[in-house]
């Protein structure tokens, strides 16, 4: 490569040379048209992208009526702006789009769709306003060439975002193969059983109508879904798992359920739930025994997830959510005035306070759900599969666990320690910074009002 190349420089130039080489008249005109029809062709574009099957996915009414829509009308009216930006604003913008669409996962064919509905929206905009032949030619050329520039660097960012993101992900997953196997296959056999033995319990004291749990929504269930789909990304056995508990639930569950008079199961149906299980345990234990035991990509001190692998894990949760019409929440919490630990103890005693909260949290959540170390005295939980009714009742009780446990500091000593909790619950949109950012401004506004509670983002 010429050293004296330099991408940002040349893009920068680029979009300045266009600018520069479109007639001023061209330029006014379209800013013009922005200014008049930006929400219209905004409209438009959503408009036929929501009747897009691929686009639906990343895509819903109410996500581009609250934010979606008024953002495509300030980036029309921005990169149209007469007099122009300065073009390493510009270029700088473009490229963060292209970053949010590879957090999303936009397909880039759906991205290329939407320029080329926005080109043709645009010139149709532009023929009333010239009587001449020629501007008009120079005026479409000059959207076209900024339009598909605008494209080019959303691209190049895209595909980088999107390689780191796959990085990302891998090591997250390997990470995941990596835990201690043998104790990670005893305990999910462990709460199967438990499972299956709450079923025959159930069905053993039933009078009248009950309801048996489903598999789907247990310990294990919730484990399999969330954790084990990643930890053993392509083996068979996932798939053939996932249709072992749906065929559990859907087909011999209501099968063995007393309902309207009907006895107790028969034993040949009760055989059949085990012979499903059996089943379920044997790929299972197969499972595990395909991958090496490893340990690494903890967080050291709390032995939580580590925070790089927090985009890989929201993304999955995405679109489990997007898929089966599910949620979940992430909840940031902060340990209050946790710098007067550090400077009144020292820092090996905030460590210490810093492992009996993350041994706390562990113990406030479910299998499935995921606890993070996210910086310094900051802790990350995501809740799967809650409404915001349940993922407060946990933050609640994280809140008052932590202000009622006595903490140890050694020789005998404790102390109190609080918490601010910030909740947010995932509303549909793509892109999952959205969230966080939701979930830090509900911690921060938690601590600007007194500490020692819980807000959750509306």
């Amino acid at each position: 490569m010429n050293p004296a190349f330099h991408p940002e420089l040349s893009a920068e130039n680029e979009w300045r040379d266009i600018v520069q080489a479109a007639p001023a008249v061209c330029r006014a005109a379209l800013a013009q048209l922005m200014a008049e029809q930006a929400n219209t062709l905004a409209d438009k574009f959503y408009s036929h992208m929501l009747g897009h099957p691929q686009a639906k996915v990343f895509l819903t009414a109410e996500v581009v009526n609250q934010r979606l829509h008024a953002s495509m009308g300030r980036w029309l009216n921005e990169i149209f702006q007469h007099p122009p930006q300065e073009p390493a604003t510009i270029v700088a913008h473009q490229r963060y789009v292209g970053e949010v669409h590879a957090r999303i996962q936009l397909p880039l064919h759906l991205v290329s769709r939407g320029a080329r509905l926005i080109k043709n929206d645009v010139r149709a905009g532009l023929s009333p306003k010239f009587d001449d032949p020629v501007l008009l030619a120079q005026a479409i050329s000059f959207a076209d060439r900024l339009i598909d520039l605008s494209l080019e660097l959303m691209s190049v960012s895209y595909e980088r975002s999107s390689q780191r993101e796959a990085r990302t992900d891998e090591a997250y997953r390997l990470f995941s193969i990596g835990q201690n196997v043998g104790v990670e296959r005893e305990r999910q056999r462990a709460v199967l059983m438990e499972w299956a033995h709450e079923v025959m319990m159930t069905l053993h004291r039933a009078i009248g109508n009950v309801t048996l749990p489903t598999l789907r929504q247990s310990e294990f269930g919730m484990w399999f879904n969330h954790k084990a789909v990643a930890m053993f990304e392509g083996d068979a056995a996932v798939d053939q798992i996932l249709d072992i508990i749906e065929r559990i639930d859907t087909t011999v569950l209501p099968l063995i359920t007393p309902r309207d008079g009907r006895p107790f199961a028969s034993d040949d149906r009760v055989a059949e739930l085990q012979y499903e299980i059996d089943n379920l345990k044997f790929l299972l234990n197969n499972l595990f025994e395909r991958h090496q035991e490893a340990e690494n990509g903890r967080d050291v001190l709390t032995r939580l997830f580590n925070r790089r692998f927090l985009p890989a894990v929201i993304s999955r949760e995405i679109h489990v959510a997007q898929t089966r019409n599910s949620g979940f929440a992430l909840m940031l919490l902060d340990l209050d005035h946790f710098k007067r630990v550090n400077d009144g103890y020292g820092h090996d005693v905030g460590d210490q306070v810093l492992q009996q909260a993350a041994t706390l949290l562990m113990s406030c959540v479910r299998n499935g759900d995921f606890v993070f170390r996210y910086g310094g005295e900051e802790l990350l939980v995501m809740l799967v599969e809650v409404s915001k009714e349940s993922a407060m009742r946990v933050a609640e009780l994280i809140r008052s666990k932590f202000e009622s446990t006595p903490f140890q500091l050694g020789q005998g000593r404790t102390m109190n320690v609080t918490a601010s909790i910030g909740v947010a619950l995932y509303d549909g949109h793509p892109d999952h910074q959205y969230v966080l950012k939701r979930a830090d401004t509900a911690m921060y506004e938690a601590k600007q009002s007194g500490r020692n509670r819980v807000i959750f983002s509306a």
